[in-house]
């Protein structure tokens, strides 16, 4: 798997996903007030990106590790981190080869990195290894694309914006068709920035990057496969409230896990 390109900018990433951070962050609080073992402290971010999620929790009073493959991300989050003055860790890693020490009360893997794993027997070793980081009734959050129509499969285009001072970031999550196997379920999606900044705008184009297509049943069938995790619940957003179904046109189902 080769990072998207538009990881070797950190600053432009952290803005241009900024919107919905803290309704994630009280989604994860929930969570752990619902799910999770008593006096929870010890939090886990894989694929921690800029720590938008990091940052925030750990101003909450929570002990931050996080792994990404990117080393401009693991950079950006640490010094964030020594300036702020908070308990964050982050380190270069994959979640294909779940490689770090300590044991965490949760776990999560947002924005859709969890795709990454191609095959079910990745899905089943990630599961196992991030249960043998997690403390016993530790949780595992996870949250990656759906399709909401048949048709749609690999054609999906998603785009948003964010501003922070006189920087627009205008984030477009593509997904190319002609790339489609249907046989793995995979098929290439790509980030595209367009910023705006001092007066100019410039294109950042990721590049394509394999991703795999998880569906549902699937994804519930392969976590009781792995032996380590109870299922809880499936979510259409960030709200324990809100289960994931037909009626909640969801683009992202969320999932919660509980170690056996």
């Amino acid at each position: 798997m080769s990072p998207s390109a538009v990881y070797q900018h950190p600053r432009y990433y952290a803005i241009g996903y900024q919107w919905n951070t803290e309704a994630e962050c009280d989604f994860i609080e929930a969570c752990l007030k619902a799910h999770g073992p008593p006096g929870a402290t010890r939090l886990l971010d894989i694929g921690c990106g800029s720590g938008r999620h990091m940052s925030i929790l750990a101003a909450r009073g929570y002990r931050m590790a996080g792994i990404d493959l990117s080393p401009e991300m693991v950079a950006y989050v640490n010094e964030a981190a020594a300036r702020e003055h908070l308990d964050i860790s982050a380190s270069v890693g994959d979640l294909r080869r779940l490689a770090l020490a300590g044991t965490y009360d949760a776990a999560f893997c947002f924005m859709d990195t969890f795709r990454f794993l191609l095959t079910n027997d990745a899905i089943v070793s990630h599961l196992r290894a991030v249960a043998g980081h997690l403390a016993p009734g530790g949780l595992y959050l996870t949250d990656f694309w759906v399709p909401s129509r048949w048709e749609l499969i690999g054609n999906e285009i998603h785009q948003w914006e964010q501003t922070e001072g006189d920087t627009t970031v205008r984030v477009f999550y593509l997904q190319h068709p002609e790339s489609i196997d249907p046989v793995a379920q995979t098929f290439d999606d790509e980030l595209v920035f367009e910023v705006q900044e001092g007066g100019t705008t410039r294109e950042i184009r990721g590049g394509p990057t394999r991703t795999r297509l998880i569906l549902p049943q699937e994804f519930g069938a392969l976590v009781e496969s792995s032996g380590v995790f109870t299922l809880l619940g499936r979510y259409g957003d960030f709200d324990l409230a809100r289960p994931f179904s037909r009626d909640s046109l969801s683009w992202r189902m969320v999932s919660v896990l509980k170690r056996r």
